[in-house]
């Protein structure tokens, strides 16, 4: 029969088993109900739960080879922004999320022992309940160190999974409910009209998603400079006369012969002067330049598109508006595109503030997005090449670290090879953000071993621990479900009156600081919608990446609570 041959072909090659799991899961993952969808990682482990039922087994290298490439890509990515969460302009997130963690652990710990779950469930309602499916990697590695029989530490370390998997939905579930609807009622706060005075503090203009406008925001016009214009002034007087608009003088053609364009230089009578700039301002002065000309090879020269990342320090911490007055950065030119903090998108205004670490997608012309690309950082040009000697060096250094152990009584004390994995891939995201010139690994490339490397490693979780599922569930009943609901819950009620009455943080940004203190991107983009505005990311994205890293760290620090 079909089933038998399927079964036998699947147990044969269980890496196909694999593979089926995280194809079907990246399917059913992204059906959506409404907001909410169950996540291609939790929807993978599902799935893989039901191919187990077929006693598929899935090499224990292969399951932690993956887990070690999400491991590194993930700390990779985080640690420039981790590190920036350290500085004093970061506590405040960074508190929110050690308030998670430390509430989820004692909660987690708290229902085990109310209803008297072993530690693999315990760390599982730990996971799934603050939808972290990552920490299931480490708590798995720090139960197949404790000193147990193996058939008991495989059945701990199945019902890691089993348990994540219960719980995880009303772990996504609960929490976009708390944080877009009864969150805001606890605080008694108006998302809308919260959203609207913090755009206009920051200066930021509100935009529908996909819509455009025909007006085309930047212009190129040349000009035959009459004696009644700007002769005798220099360039950048002209260019500050239209403030707060701008335009900027790109060339200057006198007798035929090109000038070099200085902010000193002196424009003269029949120059033919190029301008680059807003339209409107383009409008505006043009006609005082002189005679407007229509000739191609005046208007034609590179315009560059490019994405450079913040190191300059200088540059963090200062709004936007002001960094476009300091005397010491030639901005000249540059337009600002998008802003990029991580995975999210920065809503771009006067007040916005960088952080180091940043993506800025600069356009102007060639020589001055160059030129200004040299005043904020480096530039991120196209490339497919990944440094692999980082990779391959970067996880053996880690797991070097983490393999060291102290004994204490019965206990073997460990910081484990998947822990020291992920602080090798903190320091060196971190170290390559200060010296752009150790190798690099391109964001498609990260983004690749974090989705499908903790995808596959929970399929691979899930197709060992499928024999156990059916038991497991009957055994637990419903008590599992409140345990989850308890853990989902409990950390971000306290969080919030930690980060509303304890830190003062606004309502907007500590709605949008606890979506980040769960990494649950639904929950961030619940909260936007409910605002009507892009602007709680602005609290999201510290917490994210702190979170990231202490959550996924909690899955081991859980199983030692309860050893």
């Amino acid at each position: 029969m079909l089933i038998d041959w399927l079964t036998k072909s699947l147990q044969g090659a269980p890496e196909l088993a694999m593979f089926l799991a995280v194809g079907i899961g990246y399917w059913v993952g992204g059906i959506r109900f409404g907001k909410f969808s169950l996540g291609t990682v939790t929807a993978s482990l599902i799935v893989a739960l039901g191919i187990g039922q077929l006693h598929v087994e899935v090499s224990r290298e292969l399951r932690w080879g993956l887990f070690l490439l999400f491991l590194f890509a993930n700390g990779y990515a985080a640690g420039p922004q981790f590190f920036q969460a350290l500085k004093e302009d970061g506590v405040k997130p960074m508190l929110l999320s050690v308030t998670v963690m430390v509430v989820g652990l004692a909660t987690a710990w708290s229902m085990a022992r109310l209803f008297r779950l072993d530690l693999g469930i315990a760390a599982g309602i730990f996971c799934g309940g603050l939808t972290q499916s990552a920490a299931i990697g480490t708590a798995t590695d720090a139960i197949m160190n404790l000193p147990l029989p193996l058939a008991e530490r495989k059945l701990l370390a199945n019902h890691v999974a089993v348990a994540d998997a219960l719980t995880y939905l009303f772990g996504a579930i609960g929490m976009i409910l708390f944080v877009s609807s009864l969150a805001p009622r606890l605080l008694r706060v108006d998302l809308r009209e919260e959203a609207a005075a913090l755009e206009k503090k920051f200066g930021i203009r509100r935009e529908t998603a996909g819509v455009f406008t025909a007006h085309q925001k930047f212009a190129v016009r040349s000009y035959r400079l009459s004696s009644s214009g700007f002769a005798g002034r220099r360039v950048d007087e002209a260019e500050r006369s239209e403030a707060p608009l701008r335009y900027f003088v790109e060339h200057i053609l006198r007798d035929g012969n090109a000038i070099e364009v200085r902010p000193e230089t002196v424009l003269h009578t029949d120059d033919t002067v190029t301008l680059y700039g807003q339209m409107p301002a383009l409008v505006k002065i043009g006609p005082r330049f002189g005679t407007e000309l229509h000739d191609p090879e005046l208007l034609q020269f590179p315009i560059e598109i490019l994405k450079v990342t913040v190191t300059n320090k200088a540059l963090c911490g200062v709004p936007l508006e002001a960094l476009m007055r300091v005397p010491e950065f030639d901005f000249r030119s540059v337009g600002l595109r998008s802003i990029m903090r991580g995975a999210q998108q920065i809503p771009i205004g006067t007040g916005t503030l960088l952080d180091r670490g940043d993506v800025l997608e600069l356009v102007g012309p060639q020589r001055a997005v160059e030129r200004a690309t040299t005043e904020i950082g480096y530039a991120l040009r196209p490339s497919h090449a990944s440094s692999l000697s980082i990779l391959g060096l970067g996880i053996v250094c880690g797991a070097l670290i983490g393999l060291p152990y102290v004994v204490l009584g019965n206990i073997r004390l460990t910081l484990s090879v998947s822990v020291g994995t992920l602080v090798a891939g903190l320091l060196l995201g971190w170290f390559r953000s200060l010296r752009p010139t150790l190798g690099d690994i391109p964001q498609p490339a990260l983004d690749l071993m974090i989705n499908f490397g903790l995808a596959a490693f929970v399929a691979c979780s899930g197709l060992q621990a499928g024999p156990e599922f059916v038991r497991a569930v009957r055994e637990l009943g419903l008590g599992i479900l409140v345990a989850g609901a308890v853990v989902t819950l409990v950390p971000q009620a306290v969080a919030l009156l930690v980060g509303r009455y304890v830190l003062r943080m606004n309502p907007l940004m500590l709605l949008g600081a606890l979506a980040g203190a769960q990494t649950f991107t639904a929950a961030l983009a619940a909260v936007q919608d409910k605002a009507g505005s892009r602007i709680p990311v602005l609290g999201y994205t510290v917490p994210y990446a702190t979170s990231n890293i202490l959550l996924t760290t909690g899955g081991s620090i859980m199983v030692a609570l309860m050893a």
